[in-house]
């Protein structure tokens, strides 16, 4: 509906009559008018279901869309506060069932609040009886009904292969691989009929441009017989369409009379024997019946095999319906191509831009976020215009009659492609947020729950309702992925900042200056809220609220987000009957009053880590879904009591009633993550059955933990054969598990399917982690679970060796296994996807197995205190096919490891950019594997070398040539196995890597030898250096060209014996001093540093 959206008005009204069905018509004496008043509302949003298709423009209708919106809401707030009372009854009788008194005279008090209650009820009818009647008065009925259908598709300009893009920047990346795309085919796609190619992206991200680009190609020309170009748009109408191919292919119209089989046979014959590229633009079509009604009848007319076909798409879903060969996603320009294009726009090609306009030019680039069609309008606006007036458009953006229309009518075609009036809601809403913020996805989807945006289904909840129009958002390109946890879901997403105009304009676009805001997100609170907006308001972010904030004035609030230094809950929230959603996260609060508890209505409660204890008044919030809390939070008794509980962290075991495992057994809906901790206090296998884990399917990620320090093991085997989880299961870690065996779900990795059912493997499972399980032997049956990508063992101090075998693995943690003396022959062979690699404190391992550099997806490779390992494998000897992805090289204190192979630093070398050698006192190629770094190794950031002999390259001047220019911290000791003989190649190497980094270099550490009087020249052109650590440098003053050095601020020195000077350094802010005897800082140096901190052997000076 065009100049207003029904859609807010519409969701308040379908939860107006949701509150009905759930609750007042059960009441005795509310019948007739909870009915009557359904009716009502039934009426109401007939109307706004045919509103919202139509193109609404007379402002009486508006005026009473406005009012309805008001009604509902005032609606929605009195019969909430009566939902409220019923859930304050329930909690009363609780508390009184022993007091007979109070239960007379609640029962009295029920009797008058249930009159109170038919008269609201009654109150509300009339209201929106008056509603319906005015609009009966007013033709409202009647201009709704004849007004026209909205012209969404009127809007989507159709689209040609002919139009010249002058201007075509940024895109010589997606160019290519969309041709090769098509005309590099696969041995498979030859045989195919045609392979498609999905092109996705936001609306006026660049596709059809690209799209043409590419239709044009000479490549692609000359690959196809035939170039097909429909544009499609909304209506996906497979008769039309076929018209269309078919007036493309013969030039010949259709007279209109023909049936579907007659076209396609002309069809047929006029593509017989013809390869063809058909681009099918625009596509809006996510019903998977039609499309494949439309391309089944596309490949029954085709003779040939090897065709091609692109399609556009601002919808991810739409993508994945089509079934293509390649989906190519469309991302957001460069800044810098924005600018090109304004520039491109404005000046002539090879003419200078002022230095004024520049600055401007570049910033209003920066505003089109990536946006060509952004980027196009405004260089089209800008284009003859003074830089004042380039200043204003900067600050303001586009006004309507300048071309932002355009923009936001092109963006509104995927906000009006919304299929219901609760996802655009959901849509609008994010409007709330800051332009540019990150929203946390679980955050969000809480948030729409609280505003009642989110209906539940039979089969869906609210959650997985909100979860399901999260991804139609992100597939839409309203929302954008910010960020993915390490599956690979989206955690958390982002707003177009045009986006986030387009639904701001949606959200304010009902409003005039009367209507009241609902929603307010407050970075600071300057002075008090005042009272005629705080009692409308339904969501408030607000950071340090002052101390005079009376929350008792929003009466309506359903989400409150508070951050800042609140010490504790403030009051005045105890008078939030409606609060959904309370977010104390980011605030000091570490404790909870009892009064919490009476907000019933709460469903999310996110509370700051280090929250000490909650009230044991948590149990009457019966509407909590939500527990998000620190591992140290005190959990009262009784938690059992919130059968609606999803998320809860962590669960700790206690002795007594309230605080046993039982607690967890009705809590039959939790999902996610739970951490079960002090299982020692749970007797046996009985008692922990009670916890009903098996029958919890949601709950993806288990850890069950018993304290490390105990000196007995009494039953945990028993123990955990209780806590059988079910086969869904993704994450498992069991710590502290005391036992000598697994009990056999555990051991084998097979549940049962039911209590008498056959044994299943947990081949769901991703992620296993078995920590200070200190008296196990051998580790769990491993080969079945296909899906085992992380596999982290720890602390199992009897385990000799690997016994099972693994094959997908993309993580490995071995990490004091103190008897395990050998890895299994196959292990690097079997797991080519290792992509991290972490091997630690194993004291009886001596030898890696070969295969270690066939690892082409490794990124990181540590093995740390591993005191007898001699070798890392030797090399496979083949060329290593590197995808370029390793990254970082740790290998310290193991004390015996004789050689790293160079060959593999050399397959490393070109992608590495962390490497640490640190206490392998018996390596005896140091020399030569500078060299292999020397020669290609260009990304090294962090290089620190302590503890190794022989530091120096092994060929004269192989240091020249080492590009060094990204690194920033460099630590090398020199002392080992020094010799006076080798002390001008040392000195060579040293000054020669730190002439190759003068420019990055941040940090230096350097270790030397006391009888050596050396300190590199090439320290005075760290032109960068901000710290700098000498370790036993033999000499006795410092170079006075060290106070040159205009960034050094921080200068620590250790072990110099003989130092007795320092120069003049002005820059140094702090001067660290140890075991230095003879360094004397007289009256004199001190003064001229009066600003620097001194610290000698620890003590301030």
């Amino acid at each position: 509906m065009e100049g207003v959206s029904s859609a807010a008005i519409e969701v308040l009204v379908q939860n107006l009559i949701n509150l009905f069905k759930d609750e007042y018509s059960l009441l005795r004496g509310l019948d007739e008018d909870a009915q009557q008043l359904q009716r009502t509302l039934g009426m109401i949003q007939a109307y706004l279901n045919d509103a919202e298709k139509k193109s609404i423009t007379q402002d009486v209708v508006k005026k009473w869309l406005r009012e309805l919106e008001a009604v509902a809401f005032d609606a929605d707030n009195v019969l909430d506060k009566l939902s409220y009372h019923l859930l304050h009854k329930k909690v009363q009788k609780m508390k009184s069932s022993k007091d007979k008194v109070l239960s007379c005279f609640s029962s009295f008090n029920g009797i008058l609040h249930r009159r109170n209650m038919a008269h609201t009820i009654k109150q509300i009818n009339a209201t929106f009886e008056s509603m319906n009647k005015r609009a009966t008065n007013l033709g409202l009925q009647s201009m709704i009904v004849n007004a026209s259908a909205a012209a969404v598709a009127h809007t989507s300009i159709e689209t040609d292969s002919f139009s010249l893009d002058p201007i075509f920047i940024g895109r010589d990346d997606d160019l290519p691989k969309v041709v090769d795309m098509l005309t590099q085919t696969h041995p498979m796609e030859e045989k195919r009929v045609f392979s498609i190619v999905a092109l996705v992206g936001m609306g006026g991200m660049g596709k059809t441009t690209l799209t043409r680009k590419v239709f044009n190609h000479e490549r692609v020309k000359a690959r196809f017989g035939s170039l097909i170009w429909v544009h499609v748009s909304q209506t996906f109408d497979a008769i039309s369409l076929f018209n269309k191919i078919l007036y493309k292919v013969t030039k010949k119209a259709s007279d209109g009379v023909e049936n579907r089989d007659d076209i396609l046979e002309k069809l047929q014959e006029a593509l017989k024997g013809k390869t063809y590229l058909l681009v099918l633009d625009d596509v809006w079509n996510d019903d998977v019946s039609k499309w494949e009604d439309f391309i089944n009848s596309v490949l029954g007319v085709t003779s040939t095999n090897g065709n091609g076909i692109i399609v556009t798409t601002r919808s991810a879903k739409v993508a994945s319906i089509v079934n293509p060969f390649h989906i190519h996603h469309l991302n957001g320009l460069s800044d810098e191509d924005c600018w090109s294009i304004i520039k491109a726009k404005h000046f002539d090609k090879n003419g200078e831009v002022p230095s004024g306009f520049e600055m401007i030019g570049r910033k209003i680039a920066k505003r089109c976020k990536g946006l060509p069609l952004a980027a196009n309008v405004v260089g089209g606006v800008l284009r003859g215009k003074s830089e004042e007036e380039w200043h204003f458009i900067n600050e303001n953006w586009l006004s309507d009659d300048e071309g932002g229309e355009n923009i936001s009518k092109i963006l509104k075609l995927s906000y009006d492609h919304l299929s219901s009036p609760s996802l655009k809601k959901c849509f609008t809403f994010c409007s709330v947020f800051p332009k540019g913020l990150e929203i946390v996805k679980e955050e969000l989807i809480e948030l729409w729950m609280a505003e009642g945006f989110l209906q539940p289904t039979r089969r869906d909840d609210m959650e997985s309702v909100g979860n399901m129009f999260f991804n139609v958002l992100l597939q839409n390109s309203l929302l954008q992925v910010a960020e993915k946890d390490d599956s690979e879901s989206v955690s958390k997403c982002v707003m177009h900042d045009l986006v986030h105009d387009l639904a701001f304009s949606v959200l304010s676009n009902n409003a005039d200056d009367s209507t009241p805001a609902r929603y307010m997100f407050l970075k600071k609170e300057s002075s008090p809220i005042p009272k005629n907006v705080a009692n409308h308001l339904r969501t408030l972010f607000l950071e340090g609220g002052t101390s005079c904030t009376k929350f008792s004035s929003f009466e309506c609030l359903h989400n409150l987000t508070l951050s800042g230094e609140y010490k504790e809950l403030p009051n005045s929230i105890r008078e939030l009957v409606h609060l959904r959603n309370l977010n104390i996260y980011d605030t000091e609060i570490v404790n909870l009053p009892k009064w919490v508890g009476k907000l019933h209505h709460l469903q999310t409660l996110r509370a700051r880590w280090s929250l000490e204890n909650l009230p044991s008044t948590l149990k009457y919030m019966f509407n909590l879904r939500h527990l998000y809390i620190g591992s140290n939070t005190k959990l009262p008794a009784e938690i059992g009591r919130l059968t609606s509980l999803q998320t809860l962290p962590y669960f700790t075991v206690g002795k007594e009633k309230g605080y046993q495992i039982e607690e967890l057994g009705n809590l039959k809906n939790l999902k996610g993550k739970l951490v079960i901790r002090n299982l020692e206090e749970v007797r046996d296998k009985e008692e922990s059955l009670k916890a009903n884990i098996f029958q919890k399917p949601n709950l993806l990620d288990l850890e069950f933990a018993w304290v490390y320090d105990r000196e007995d093991e009494r039953n945990d085997e028993s123990v955990l054969e209780g806590l059988q989880p079910h086969a869904y299961l993704k994450k498992l870690e069991i710590s502290g598990f005391k036992g000598k065996r697994l009990p056999t779900w555990a051991e084998k990795m097979e549940v049962r399917d039911g209590p008498q059912g056959s044994w299943v493997p947990q081949d769901n499972l991703i992620e296993l982690t078995l920590y200070r399980c200190s008296e196990i032997e051998e580790i769990p049956k491993l080969e079945l679970l296909s899906n085992l990508k992380s596999l982290s063992l720890e602390g199992l101090k009897k385990v000799r060796y690997i016994n099972t075998s693994f094959n997908h693995l993309t993580s490995l943690r071995l990490e004091e296994l103190k008897a395990l003396d050998c890895l299994p022959e196959w292990i690097f062979y079997n797991n080519q996807k290792l992509s991290y690699l972490y091997i630690s404190k194993c004291p009886l391992l001596r030898e890696l197995p070969d295969g270690v550099d066939t690892l082409n997806s490794l990124v990181v490779l540590e093995i740390r205190n591993c005191e007898n390992l001699k070798s890392i494998g030797n090399p496979s000897g083949g060329a290593r096919q590197s995808q370029g992805i390793f990254r970082w090289l740790n290998i310290v204190d193991c004390g015996e490891l004789m050689e790293l192979p160079c060959q593999m630093l050399e397959s490393w070398a070109p992608t590495i950019e962390d490497l640490r050698l640190v206490g392998l006192r018996r390596l005896k190629n140091l020399p030569m594997l500078i060299d292999s770094l020397a020669k290609s190794s260009t990304c090294l950031t962090y290089l620190i070398i302590i503890g190794v002999p022989k530091l120096m390259a092994a060929s004269s001047g192989s240091v020249e040539s080492w590009d060094l220019s990204s690194l920033s911290t460099l630590s090398i000791d020199v002392s080992v196995e020094w010799s006076r003989e080798d002390s001008v190649s040392i000195a060579e190497t040293v000054d020669g890597m730190l002439q190759r980094c003068c420019n990055t270099l941040s940090g230096l550490k350097l270790k030397g030898v006391e009888n050596w009087e050396w300190l590199p020249q090439s320290i005075q052109n760290l032109t960068a250096l901000y710290w700098l650590t000498l370790e036993n440098i033999g000499v006795e003053e410092l170079a006075q060209w060290l106070g040159n050095l205009s960034s050094l601020t921080e200068l620590f020195l250790r072990n110099c014996n003989k130092l007795k000077r320092l120069p003049s350094m002005d820059a140094l802010k702090e001067l660290d001093v140890n075991d230095c005897p003879e360094l004397r800082i007289d009256s004199e140096w001190r003064n001229h540093h009066r600003h620097l901190e001194i610290r000698v052997d620890g003590q301030p000076v």
